[in-house]
């Protein structure tokens, strides 16, 4: 090879490529941070929210601020339905649907108006059986609840189902509300989001710890 193209492919591969990969990291975190504060909630047929650890019985922190919000926007009328999602860890006397589903009806939401999910152990995999039970229900208009770091994907996913989703992050959230959890979890958001992507795109098979529960 001559030099001249041994210079072209040395500024390829480690000028130009590593700035293109900087520019999409750097814009794709730009727009799930502008996600994770925009909350587009509006009428729709379900809200679903997306599980998170609980111990005992009782959901954890960043779990309860999920379903707080829930509550704060089925009270609004915004949805006549909630969908909790999650499954069972290493407690197998509770899943996170469960548990999510108990909280809300101690809350004053009444038991019929809540569906659970339970078998899904990683977000994609509760959203794609959530998926399932949407399609079934003819729900095509859902609210996603979670953390707002989280819902760029959520959406996404959603969307890539035909389903018309809406972003409405959870108020208080602990992660949200640390400078360094947000932006570390938006980091990670970013890579877990292009995994989902060469997956979906390229029906290419990952490991599920690519795609963990957020």
């Amino acid at each position: 090879m001559k030099p001249r193209g041994k210079r072209v492919l040395f500024q390829l591969f480690f000028t130009y490529l590593p700035l293109l990969v900087l520019l999409y990291i750097l814009v794709l975190f730009v727009l799930i941070r502008r996600a994770a504060t925009l909350d587009d909630s509006q009428a729709a047929d379900i809200i679903v929210v997306l599980g998170a650890a609980q111990y005992n019985g009782r959901p954890s922190p960043v779990f309860r601020t999920r379903l707080d919000h829930t509550a704060t926007l089925f009270r609004r009328n915004l949805a006549n339905r909630i969908l909790t999602t999650g499954g069972y860890g290493l407690d197998r006397r509770f899943s996170e649907a469960g548990v999510g589903k108990s909280y809300l009806e101690k809350q004053n939401i009444p038991g019929d108006c809540i569906f659970t999910e339970t078998s899904g152990s990683t977000t994609i995999d509760s959203l794609e059986k959530s998926i399932e039970l949407l399609k079934l229900q003819k729900f095509t208009r859902v609210i996603a609840v979670s953390d707002g770091f989280h819902l760029f994907r959520i959406k996404r996913i959603l969307r890539d189902h035909q389903i018309t989703a809406y972003g409405s992050p959870a108020q208080n959230s602990l992660i949200e509300s640390s400078f360094r959890s947000r932006v570390l979890a938006s980091l990670r958001e970013v890579f877990v989001y292009t995994a989902y992507l060469v997956q979906h795109k390229l029906h290419v098979p990952l490991p599920s710890s690519s795609l963990s529960q957020g």
